[in-house]
This record gives structure tokens, sequence and C-alpha cells, in this order.
């Protein structure tokens, strides 16, 4: 097992959770040095920002990826730094060593490593990190209703469809604010649970009869569940905040024929709580480096 104080890990793009993780492993005992950054100016705490990829990876035992990793495939996602980082050119870089983590993980990303004799862990599949980034999603979601909508949350009408670990997270926040929420899930055993909690339940074969009564629908199913003939039932004024990662679950050209108003909230922890989100990847990632024997 080597001292904390021997390995160096590089954190490369990102949000800017991605640099309060920086923040929480240098805060650790990490050394710990960050690129992807160049006009990002939170507090990195003692983790040193460098002018390349190559001089991040110089010496770095792990290289931390972000969550998501990528958005097309081709480059990692930096969106505060003013050039492209492309994966294969960072892969290229990368010995066999050195330890590879990345959030939400595509196939390609591992065939590539493979390629290359590198392993990848993907840190979002961690429980404990998707559970709290669950919880930090929703009450992202809260927040972006109480700046979207023009009335109080008490006795809002609230549809969840999906009922997994983010469902259940907005809907039982939305609960506690005073909110009316009804679950609309595909399994048995999703409506059985969300009637337990106290929620409203539906399957999605009621989807069309429930959907006229919401004040807000709050998606966070991974496929287009909200199609053309779902949206022709939407109120209107009634907003559809999608959760979901790309390409979203609301068929995009379908609302703007309906004229429904979709909000795609994506990656809303590294938007309103950066900080909470970035130290919980920071337990993901020694977790990690734990279970390997690493530290």
């Amino acid at each position: 097992m080597t001292d904390i104080k021997d390995i160096k890990l590089a954190v490369i793009g990102g949000d800017l959770r991605m640099l309060y993780c920086a923040s929480s492993l240098s805060a650790r005992g990490f050394e710990t040095c960050f690129c992807g950054f160049d006009h990002a100016s939170a507090d990195c705490g003692g983790a040193v920002r460098c002018g390349s990829v190559a001089d991040a990876l110089a010496g770095a035992g792990a290289v931390i990826l972000p969550v998501p990793y990528t958005a097309d495939g081709c480059r990692i996602n930096c969106p505060f730094s003013r050039s492209e980082i492309r994966i294969d050119g960072l892969i290229s870089q990368l010995r066999p060593s050195q330890l590879v983590f990345a959030g939400v993980c595509r196939p390609s990303l591992y065939d590539a490593a493979e390629a290359a004799g590198l392993t990848v862990t993907d840190y979002m599949k961690d429980e404990v990190l998707t559970v709290k980034n669950a919880r930090a999603t929703a009450e992202g979601a809260l927040e972006l209703c109480l700046r979207e909508l023009p009335v109080t949350l008490l006795g809002l009408r609230v549809l969840v469809l999906g009922f997994g670990r983010v469902g259940f997270a907005v809907a039982e926040l939305f609960k506690a604010a005073g909110c009316d929420v009804t679950v609309c899930a595909r399994r048995a055993e999703q409506l059985a649970r969300a009637q337990c909690s106290g929620f409203g339940a539906c399957d999605f074969k009621r989807l069309c009869r429930v959907i006229p009564d919401a004040d807000v629908v709050v998606n966070t199913v991974p496929d287009t569940v909200v199609d053309a003939n779902v949206l022709s039932f939407v109120p209107k004024g009634t907003p559809v905040v999608d959760l979901a990662s790309m390409p979203g679950g609301v068929d995009g050209d379908a609302a703007a024929h309906f004229g429904v108003r979709v909000i795609h909230a994506l990656s809303l922890p590294g938007k309103t709580a950066p900080v909470s989100a970035g130290g919980y990847i920071a337990d993901a990632i020694c977790s990690a480096l734990e279970m390997r024997g690493v530290v």
C-alpha cells in the first residue's frame, strides 16, 4: 500500500464540481493538479493549476475525468477551457500504470482504454455517490422551479416521471415543500413504493390521462417517454423539466410544435451545488483507490 502523499492525482476538465473535487482531494493530503479551467476563478485550495494536459499528467498515478466525461464522444467535457482536449489525444499520453476515473463512461472509452492497456473506473457507479448526487439534482430542480414558476410550491401539482434514485429524491423533496406529487413509473414495485411513500401513482399507460392536471412535469427517464402524443395533452403554460441525460426524455420537435416549454436541466449538481458535488466525487475516488489497495 502506497502512502497517500506519494500519489499524484490529475483532474482533467469538467465543470466547477471537478475544480472543487481537486480542491477536496488536495485537502485530504493528495498531491493534486488540474487543467482545463482557463477562465474559472473558483477557489482551488491547494490543488495546482497546470497550463497543459502534459504537465498535469506528468508523474500522475491516477487521472480523473469529469462527469459526464464527454458530450460528443470525441472531446473531454471542458466548459471552462479555451482549447479542446481530445479523448484520443489524452489516451495517447497515458501510461498503462495510470488509473483512469471518469463519470458516465461510454463503451467507446472502455474499448480505447483496453487497447491502450489502461484501466477505467466509472465513479458514477459508486452507490453512495449516486444517492447523494440524486439529492443534489433534486435540490437543483426545486431551485429551478422556484426561479421559473410565478407561484409558490405550496399545493403545486407535480408529476414526476420515473422513480429511480433521482425520481425518488425529486418526489420526496417536492412533497416536503408542500407540493401535491404524483409519480409515473413502469414497474409495479416502483408504483407500490410510491404509494407507500405517500405519493400519487400511475403507470405510463395512464400518462396522457394524468398529465393535463399537472402544474409542472419533471422527467427523470432517459428514454423518450414524453412523445408527441403525450405532449398534445400538456396544458398550456405547464413546463416540462427534463433531468435526463442527453438526448433527454422529451421529443423536442414535438414540444416546439405544441408550444410546450421544455427546460433541459443537465448537470444540476455542478451548477447549483458544485462544492458539495465535488466533495461527493472526491469521496468516491478515495473509496475506489482504497478498494484497489492503492492507499
